[in-house]
């Protein structure tokens, strides 16, 4: 790897990281170059485009990443719905939490309406249609009764998302609660 893009891939790392806590608006570019060491006119550098280029590559990398995931996780997980949605758990709990809604109303937002648009339909495309293609495939063999796909795909990554957060508050691994939200998921709230 040359050295250009292995500082590239630092920044890269540093920024996802920071924007995956605190947000695209919280952080500042100066945050990125205090957390590398580096001056700030240096990012600029790989990233002409400031943080807003820098934003849109590390998520748009983020979220190719997880459809990856994603993708496998369901083809190796089985025929059942139950063994489909404990894949995608157990791999959305096993990778940082994504916290969707906070970059489609608070991130995304911020940015260009261009890089808004593409953002959005890649977190569709990365996070919700590998999600919404395994339940309607469930739908088709007659598992489970009809539901809104959309819906119950944005259902599913608020609880993984809940189970990071769980997981924070109770001292346990977010893999550990994966079978505490399959039946909450499975049957629902009344038997």
């Amino acid at each position: 790897m040359s050295t250009i893009s292995a500082a590239r891939e630092r920044v890269q790392a540093a920024a996802e990281r920071l924007f995956a806590e605190r947000g695209y608006k919280a952080v500042t570019l100066r945050d990125i170059a205090q957390e590398l060491g580096i001056r700030q006119a240096s990012l600029y550098y790989h990233f002409p485009g400031g943080k807003e280029e820098l934003y849109v590559t590390v998520t748009e990398r983020g979220l190719q990443a997880h459809r990856e995931g994603l993708e496998q996780a369901i083809a190796g997980a089985g025929a059942t719905l139950e063994a489909g949605l404990r894949a995608v758990l157990q791999w959305l709990a096993s990778h940082p939490p994504v916290d969707l809604a906070r970059m489609l109303l608070a991130d995304f937002p911020a940015i260009s309406e261009e890089h808004r648009k593409r953002l959005t339909d890649l977190a569709l495309d990365c996070l919700v249609r590998p999600i919404e293609n395994l339940l309607q495939a469930a739908q088709q063999r007659g598992e489970g009764r009809p539901v809104d796909t959309r819906f119950a795909a944005l259902a599913i990554l608020s609880t993984a998302e809940a189970m990071h957060a769980n997981a924070r508050l109770s001292g346990k691994e977010a893999s550990d609660l994966v079978e505490t939200a399959l039946p909450v998921l499975l049957q629902g709230l009344c038997a």
